[in-house]
């Protein structure tokens, strides 16, 4: 029986032992490889850090130079030869803090002060209610004794007394119109001279002014002749007298009318000098707009002959003015009639060529 043989096995083995071998020292070299690329990194890692801390000292580093300089300067201006309290530099600096204000005296007593203003108030109303008290008593005593008959001397003055109140009423109703119209009289331009004023009727109001003159004078001597007949009473002998003398002249004139009559056209009248009151300021604030108005119309007039051509600078004259419009106007009219003349002859010659043009198409068409 022939012996096995051992050669090829022996290949084998070796060819296995040197591949594994290769394959053992891929797997060292990889990781040789990759324990080096993460070594790296680290060290990347280190010295990017390194720099940034490297960065960072040196802006603080700046930082406190620029601090040193400015000490620097604040002691080379300032120099402290000893160390000072900060308590003591701030009161060197600022001064001592300022006390507190006290309280006033018046928020002490504020409650005091209350209830006497409390006290004050109803003692007031109570004044008040007496003193209403005593007016409705008076007035209807006064009512009482007026009830009863009064004797001519009461009458006459119960007249003088409603006299006198009728002439403080009609002051101070003249002196109101007065001070309610002065500024539309006085403000208004109708004060000021206008070129084409109408004429005043002077007469009729010189006239009208006469007339109430010489009504006042005979009521006011009717009245005071009638007060001397009441105070001073005549005898017998006068008024004989008196009854010869009217028998004699036999005077047809009506008698005077009595103060008495005039008391109910008292409202008539008082209306009247409300109307002529409301007629002068309206009147006045008419005459006022116009005269704006006025104003106006030659402030634009100004305006418009600075402005254009047609008449020189600085003229205001409204005729004028009137006439330059027409004429340009005028002359408007003569320019737009002749744009229109020549408009037509132009499309009267259009529609002629139109005409040749549709002729020549026909006879063209024809001819084909």
């Amino acid at each position: 029986m022939p012996a096995p043989t051992t050669c090829p096995i022996s290949e084998v083995d070796r060819a296995l032992s040197s591949e594994l071998q290769a394959s053992l020292q891929d797997l060292q070299q990889r990781h040789v490889d990759e324990n080096r690329t993460q070594a790296q990194a680290d060290n990347d890692d280190g010295s990017t850090q390194g720099y940034i801390a490297l960065l960072r000292q040196r802006r603080r580093l700046a930082e406190l130079q620029v601090i040193q300089d400015s000490l620097e300067k604040l002691l080379s201006a300032r120099p402290s030869h000893a160390p000072k309290d900060p308590k003591a530099l701030v009161k060197e600096t600022i001064g001592e803090q300022p006390d507190l204000p006290a309280e006033r005296l018046e928020h002490i007593s504020q409650s005091n002060d209350d209830q006497t203003w409390v006290f004050k108030l109803k003692q007031e109303v109570l004044e008040s209610r007496a003193n209403m008290d005593r007016a409705k008593a008076a007035r209807v005593e006064a009512q009482s004794h007026s009830r009863g008959e009064a004797s001519l001397q009461q009458q006459v003055y119960a007249l003088e007394c409603a006299k006198d109140e009728m002439v403080e009423w009609v002051q101070g109703e003249l002196v109101k119109m007065e001070e309610d119209s002065i500024f539309l009289e006085d403000a208004s331009p109708i004060k000021r001279p206008l070129k084409d004023n109408a004429p005043v009727d002077l007469a009729s109001a010189e006239q009208r002014v006469r007339d109430v003159y010489t009504q006042y004078t005979t009521a006011r001597a009717s009245l005071i002749e009638s007060y001397e007949s009441l105070q001073h009473p005549p005898t017998v002998e006068q008024d004989e007298k008196a009854e010869i003398e009217a028998a004699s002249t036999k005077q047809t004139t009506a008698p005077q009318m009595p103060i008495t009559k005039l008391f109910p056209h008292l409202p008539h009248l008082a209306r009247t000098s409300n109307n002529d009151r409301a007629l002068l300021q309206q009147s006045v604030y008419l005459q006022s707009q116009i005269a704006a108005a006025d104003q106006d119309i030659e402030d634009a007039l100004l305006r418009l002959s600075g402005e254009s051509h047609l008449l020189p600078a600085g003229s205001k004259d409204v005729a004028a003015w009137g006439n330059t419009a027409l004429e340009a106007e005028a002359t408007t009219c003569e320019f737009v009639k002749e744009k229109l003349l020549a408009s037509k002859a132009e499309i009267s010659g259009v529609s002629r060529v139109v005409e040749l043009c549709t002729l020549q198409g026909e006879v063209l068409a024809a001819v084909k």
